[in-house]
């Protein structure tokens, strides 16, 4: 019953928003994904099993007065024997914003990460940078100035051993050279974030972010604790350079690793045809063996402004195995 009433509210978002379109702004993105075959190779042997699929669809709508969005998300994947076509979290995201003045905003699940702490590389912003909640409030007083709290579902009050999830903070944008702000995550709980970021865009094709968390998480590549990030981002013509590194201190979990790293270089050959370098590097340092080191060469071509295909080859080196796949994909946009 729930899953039901989670695809009626999307459809009636999406609805809303093809009514809306004509005067307004909407975009869409869907992006068909695979890595082909996944190659395992260790002590034990050689080993290749199918990848699967992966369809990412995202919609959103903008205006003066109303934003929203959602993203979907299924897969087609081998389940021993069988092949399974969907996913349990169908609505992989998904938010509306409604400003009943220029002054207030009022977001259901809007998320709104901190300048600073984006990561270009992995193409995320660490999460404890999120003013944002299942529930909440944007204040803009003055132009550049963002005040957000609220709190996330499910909250509790009077329930014993359950706090509150409260989230608050803000960003400030001055002129347009320097961002900075702080979050404030779950603060009611003793498993609070806080984190502080600030991003520099002072010079031309140039942005620098940095920021540390405390009580921080990059799931993606098992980073945990309080956390110091720093990225920069260059673009000149057709090149463009991107690094993201993230170090842990003072983690709890003793497997998770203490530095995230990785560089990405992007050339356009034509104006329709570019390539793509990708490296990263991750370790424990208090295991020796546990460091990984990625690489990807990758080729991209647009066949229209709405269209684009690529594919490349992904490797990853460990200690105790190493891997390759094939990553393909089809993006269409409008």
């Amino acid at each position: 019953m729930i899953k039901s009433k989670k695809i009626a509210v999307a459809a009636v978002l999406c609805a809303f928003a093809a009514q809306l379109s004509f005067a307004q702004e909407v975009s869409f993105e869907n992006k068909l994904s695979s890595e082909l075959v996944n190659i395992n190779i260790s002590d034990a042997g050689t080993k290749a099993e199918f990848a699967g699929f992966t369809n990412k669809t995202k919609a959103e709508y903008t205006s003066d007065n109303l934003d929203m969005g959602i993203e979907l998300k299924f897969n087609l994947s081998k389940d021993n024997d069988a092949i399974s076509v969907g996913a349990e979290e169908f609505i992989d995201d998904y938010f509306i914003e409604v400003r009943p003045i220029d002054l207030l905003g009022i977001g259901f699940h809007k998320g709104y990460a901190v300048a600073g702490s984006y990561l270009p590389c992995l193409d995320k912003e660490i999460e404890a940078s999120n003013i944002g909640s299942d529930f909440g409030v944007f204040v803009r007083p003055i132009d550049g100035l963002v005040i957000s709290g609220g709190l996330d579902f499910i909250s509790y009050f009077g329930r014993e051993g359950a706090a509150p999830l409260f989230n608050f903070g803000a960003e400030y944008a001055l002129g347009e050279t320097l961002t900075f702000g702080a979050a404030f995550r779950n603060i009611a709980s003793e498993e609070r974030s806080i984190g502080a970021y600030a991003s520099y865009t002072g010079i031309s094709g140039l942005t620098l972010n940095a920021g540390f968390t405390y009580n921080g998480e990059i799931e993606d590549f098992n980073i945990s604790g309080n956390l110091i990030n720093a990225a920069a981002m260059f673009n000149n013509g057709s090149l463009g350079l991107y690094a993201d590194a993230v170090v842990a201190l003072g983690g709890e979990k003793d497997d998770a690793n203490e530095l995230y790293t990785a560089v990405n270089a992007c050339y356009f050959i034509s104006e329709t045809l570019f390539a793509n370098l990708y490296g990263c590097f991750t370790n424990d340092f208090d295991n020796e063996d546990s460091w990984c080191i990625g690489v990807s060469p990758s080729v991209g071509f647009m066949i229209n402004e709405n269209n684009t295909v690529g594919a490349g080859v992904y490797i990853n080196l460990m200690k105790a195995m190493n891997s390759i796949s094939v990553p393909v994909y089809w993006k269409y946009t409008f």
